[in-house]
């Protein structure tokens, strides 16, 4: 995928994307659209207008539409938040299953999620400049697969357990996926971490009094204790990859042989605790990892940032007097 710029303008539209017509499930209109095969400027109504780069359905994700907001340095609209920029391409966030807001993953909860509401303040410098939406995956009307033969009847208490299936297959899924870019974001924030725990610089030491040596001291050891948390996090889902290869075969040979098709099979109820089982591991794993990233940003990084921007502004100070 190459740089987006404004160049490409044969794959560019003035205008905002038509809204979607009334009764027609935007994740039909999604599957049913080509993917593209450059970066496309699409001009959403706000005020003022914002201009964004569009990629539908990248090569490695063709379930998603990468946004890039241009580096123009023009301030973004006031209040423009997530759910807002989705409602104008012309999606619904209740057919988002997750996102990557400029490197920050989160579910998307039926469209529930509180971070959809968060104003959108644009990417941090030298941090990841792409928002990512992944979209719920439908089949096109018209080419579904035939069923080989008539439906089998199912009481009711069959009829619960592949609706368990269902959801928690659908569940894990969203989650492995979050888990995908979790791992990106815990290696990108300890190649960060490393970088910032470093001896102050001749000149930074030479201005820092004894209460900033003291606390760059403090904070060094903050940065040492989120980066082992850190390891241990991502060592952990190693593990759990390499521990539930084989398992996450077999839940899919059952889904695909037997739930998607909902063709009843002996050991079902066991079966259905253990894709429940599976599921709760998964979230259980995001969770962890999403707080393990929150504190190292908010213990590790920020506490260093502090500190280190403390002495800066000494040593700035003290060059501009030496002038």
């Amino acid at each position: 995928m190459s740089q987006p710029g404004f160049h490409q303008t044969p794959h560019s539209q003035a205008g905002p994307p038509a809204s979607t017509p009334a009764g027609v499930d935007c994740r039909v209109l999604f599957a049913q659209r080509p993917a593209s095969q450059a970066w496309e400027v699409v001009t959403l109504p706000t005020v003022p207008p914002l201009l964004v780069w569009t990629w539908y359905k990248p090569v490695q994700t063709p379930s998603a539409i990468m946004l890039q907001i241009p580096p123009t340095g023009t301030p973004l609209p006031d209040g423009l938040t997530l759910r807002l920029m989705l409602q104008m391409l012309g999606i619904d966030p209740a057919a988002v299953s997750m996102c990557s807001l400029f490197g920050f993953w989160f579910s998307g909860d039926g469209g529930a999620s509180p971070h959809f509401d968060q104003v959108v303040s644009g990417p941090v410098a030298g941090g990841d400049p792409n928002l990512v939406i992944h979209v719920d995956v439908v089949q096109v009307p018209g080419r579904a697969v035939a069923a080989a033969g008539p439906p089998q009847p199912m009481d009711e208490q069959t009829r619960e357990i592949f609706k368990s299936f269902e959801r928690d297959w659908k569940t894990t899924h969203n989650a492995e996926r979050l888990l995908v870019g979790l791992h990106k974001q815990l290696n990108d924030m300890q190649i960060r971490l490393t970088t910032m725990n470093r001896d102050l610089t001749p000149e930074e030491s030479h201005y820092a009094d004894r209460s900033d040596h003291d606390d760059w001291r403090d904070a060094r050891r903050w940065l040492r204790d989120a980066s082992n948390r850190l390891s241990k996090c991502i060592k952990e889902l190693v593990a759990g990859e390499t521990t539930y290869v084989g398992k996450r075969k077999w839940f899919e040979q059952i889904y695909e042989e037997q739930v998607k098709p909902q063709i009843p099979f002996a050991g079902m109820e066991e079966a259905r605790r253990e894709f429940e089982y599976y599921r709760r591991t998964i979230q259980n794993l995001c969770d962890r990892m999403q707080a393990v990233s929150h504190h190292a940003q908010q213990e590790g990084a920020q506490r260093a940032q502090v500190v280190l921007s403390r002495i800066a502004v000494k040593v700035a100070s003290k060059r501009a007097k030496g002038r």
